[in-house]
Formats: structure tokens, sequence, C-alpha cells
């Protein structure tokens, strides 16, 4: 198995499940640093990547490497299980209020996610996804993307993932824009 440090990878080789990938950025709440790796058991695969990486990016700039070095540090810190508890658990409480939120709406809906179990904690846990599949339910929204945006909520067309046009795909990085709404 290989690391290699980055994690903008071609949609067929995301596919792969011999492949874990990580985000520093998005794990510690510093998205600006856009620092990842990944573990690779195949070395073909690690060979294809290693070719497109030299071939689309620039490397990482000194000011990133430090920041990742200091914040992997912090993340260390104790056994270095701590902050995956904490994104787990800050991610699983915005999925859970944005559900709560959706729970009585007819006119809007998210995806249903079941707890699974996490090879990580050694457990069944509940969902805490990075991202939610929003839907509207009426017919007269047939245009989702608009329906939020109107109501001033950012997210990117369902029709880009090759869904349809009433989904929309919510970052729950970003949950406090939706803390504040009503969902009727």
């Amino acid at each position: 198995m290989r690391i290699i440090g980055h994690t903008s990878l071609p949609f067929q080789l995301q596919q792969i499940k011999t492949i874990m990938v990580f985000t520093l950025s998005k794990l510690t709440g510093r998205a600006g640093s856009r620092f990842g790796w990944a573990l690779v058991k195949d070395e073909a695969v690690y060979q294809q990547i290693l070719k497109y990486t030299d071939e689309n990016c620039f490397g990482v700039s000194r000011d990133v490497q430090l920041r990742a070095l200091k914040l992997l540090k912090v993340v260390l810190e104790g056994e270095g299980r701590e902050i995956f508890g904490f994104a787990h658990k800050t991610m699983s409480d915005r999925w859970e209020k944005l559900s709560e939120a959706l729970s009585s709406s007819k006119c809007f809906s998210i995806q249903d996610l079941a707890p699974q179990y996490c090879s990580f904690f050694q457990r069944v846990r509940g969902p805490s996804p990075a991202y939610a599949w929003f839907k509207c339910e009426r017919e007269e929204d047939k245009d989702c993307h608009r329906v939020l945006g109107d109501a001033g909520i950012i997210g990117r067309r369902g029709t880009l993932f090759g869904a349809g046009s009433r989904y929309v795909r919510l970052s729950l990085i970003k949950i406090k824009i939706l803390t504040c709404c009503y969902f009727e």
C-alpha cells in the first residue's frame, strides 16, 4: 500500500473499492488548505493515480504543508481518534437537524440513510454524511435548484450528478444556512 498526496482523482478511480481517500482540510474545518491523501492497495492503480497527479497537479505550497503538519500534530494528540469522534458528532448532529426539519414536510425530502457498521469505531453508527440529496416533492417545483435559490439556499443541481432537476445536492458542511429555515 502506498500513500499519495492528492485527492482530485478521476471519477473512474474514485469508484475502485481498494482506495481510501482522506482530506485533512474538511476533517479539521480548514477547507482552504486543500490537503489530502489516499491509501491504495493495488500497485497498478497507484501508478495510474501517480501519473494523473503528475500531469494535473502543481504541487502543494509550503504554507499548506506547514498548516497540514500543524493540523496533523493536533489531530494526533491523545490517541489521535478524538478528531474523528468530533467530526462524526458534528456531521451527525447536522444530519439530524436537517432530517428533523424536513420530517413533516410535504414539499421537501432527503434520502433515507440507515445506521451502518463503522470499521474505524467498530460499532454501528448513525449517518453523518457531508452531503444531502434534497428533493422538491411538489409537482409545480420541477426545478428544485431554483426553488431553493429563491429561498437563499445554495446547492448543486442534481442534473450535474445524473439525478433529475427535482434534486439538489446540499453541503452539510455549510448547514448553518439551513438550521434557521422552516420547511413546510
